[in-house]
């Protein structure tokens, strides 16, 4: 039975975006692609910081569509290798914080990973959507991203 690749939702009733992806590698790889700062910048990009342990920072600068520079910032509040964790999450602008949840398990095809991120309830209504939807496509990116590389290694590390 054919599966898609990504399964993202929006439920703005809740304020919760989940994005989910079938990884053709084993949780341990997915788990390191993500913690460990080398391989993590090779997908993320490199002009970002990510300690990932419990008290660790995510700091992410970018330019928005105006031109303007931005940054993410987000604090680990719950680290559980090889299976997750939890971060809060907000743009330097937003006057608000976001949850941030990714789960790691194993499943036939490798991994599932679950990206699940909360508390938009407390962006303004009339944003909300347009912040959902936009971290939904760059959550959407990143993890296929994240993904490839992983599924990359394996094989390469498997000889294919």
């Amino acid at each position: 039975m054919d599966k898609p690749e990504v399964s993202p939702s929006v439920d703005d009733g809740e304020g919760t975006l989940r994005i989910l992806r079938h990884v053709s590698a084993p949780p341990k790889r997915v788990w390191a692609c993500l913690t460990d700062p080398t391989c993590f910048r090779k997908w993320w990009r490199t002009h970002v910081e990510f300690d990932a342990k419990t008290g660790g920072m995510f700091t992410a600068p970018w330019i928005d569509p105006e031109g303007r520079g931005r940054t993410v910032r987000a604090q680990v509040t719950a680290f559980h290798p090889p299976n997750g964790l939890v971060m809060v999450w907000a743009d330097d602008d937003w006057g608000f914080d976001t949850v941030v949840s990714i789960w790691i398990e194993a499943s036939d095809q490798g991994s599932l990973v679950t990206i699940e991120h909360q508390g938009w309830m407390a962006a303004p209504e009339r944003e909300r959507l347009a912040y959902m939807h936009s971290h939904q496509d760059d959550w959407t990116r990143h993890l296929s991203n994240w993904a490839a590389h992983a599924e990359d290694i394996d094989a390469h590390a498997k000889g294919e």
